[in-house]
């Protein structure tokens, strides 16, 4: 028993690391390809590619037909994919005009959006716990723009606009995975139709500006780059979950920030400032303050 358990957290580790350098690259391919292109143009080559990709994958399985794309669910993926699609175009913006490891320091406040959210909306209880988990997450945010210290980025506002619409999608997902228990490929599923509305969001905004165009000439490598490690990454994450505990995994998602600290240093030459490190691990605590109320009471629930 103990030998297996070993074996599961090396595996939860192993995809873990997949996943961070997977996160990475997207960072760097995403920032290389804002150089000649908007948001919306990057979102519909990327979203265009890893449709393909995961439209195999489901015709491999046997399962991309009308049976197993179980369009009965087509409202749930729309209302998870619109505030995504949105959060996706925050980020591609924020990589462009702000230091990599600000972007990631704002994104990590997606979870405490989310649990403000499920207690404003799915009436879960918000206790003392959870306050102190979102007033540390708060607190971090402010260290970070520093409002009359400094004169704010708009574009920290529009990061943190793209984390609430984050935190949204990630509610509807916890609903949309429930309604999907019992398909072997339910996460291949969120994935295909991820793609398929984002593309098709991306074009119709595109043609409605008539901005529609093939992608620049060199752009094809880092589109295929971000579109493979878009979904390596979120694939990986959920391997990692799916062989140890949360409360092994997601502590190890907080190396994001360090690691890309390292690879904006070394490609772009960006520094951190004292007052992004202090918000950042004001924010990290809050998120893992919260990990922590859950597994304590998933643990409670079960024993």
């Amino acid at each position: 028993m103990t030998t297996a358990h070993n074996t599961s957290t090396g595996r939860a580790i192993a995809w873990m690391l997949v996943a961070l350098s997977c996160f990475s690259l997207l960072a760097v391919a995403s920032r290389e390809l804002t150089v000649a292109m908007g948001s919306v143009e990057i979102l519909l080559w990327r979203s265009l590619l890893g449709f393909i990709i995961v439209a195999v994958f489901l015709a491999r399985a046997g399962v991309l037909n009308w049976r197993g794309l179980q369009p009965q669910l087509l409202g749930w993926h729309l209302l998870r994919n619109a505030p995504h699609f949105a959060g996706q175009c925050a980020w591609l913006m924020a990589i462009a005009a702000l230091p990599l490891a600000e972007v990631f320091a704002l994104e990590f406040t997606t979870p405490l959006w989310a649990a403000l959210l499920a207690a404003l909306f799915m009436g879960e209880a918000l206790n003392r716990g959870r306050w102190i988990s979102l007033l540390l997450g708060f607190a971090g945010v402010l260290l970070i723009l520093r409002p009359g210290a400094a004169v704010i980025n708009p574009v920290s506002l529009v990061m943190l606009a793209g984390a609430f619409g984050f935190g949204i999608t990630a509610i509807v997902t916890r609903k949309l995975t429930q309604l999907l228990r019992g398909h072997v490929h339910a996460f291949l599923l969120v994935l295909f139709y991820m793609t398929l509305m984002q593309g098709l969001m991306s074009v119709s905004l595109l043609i409605l500006n008539a901005e529609l165009r093939l992608p620049p000439q060199g752009t094809g490598g880092w589109l295929l780059a971000a579109a493979v490690t878009a979904l390596a990454a979120h694939y990986s994450l959920t391997r990692a979950l799916s062989n140890a505990d949360a409360s092994v995994v997601m502590p190890m998602d907080y190396l994001r920030l360090p690691l890309i600290m390292v690879v904006a240093w070394w490609l772009y030459g960006e520094s951190v400032t004292i007052w992004l490190l202090l918000g950042a691990a004001l924010i990290i605590a809050g998120n893992a303050w919260g990990l922590y109320l859950q597994v304590r009471r998933s643990r409670l629930a079960s024993s």
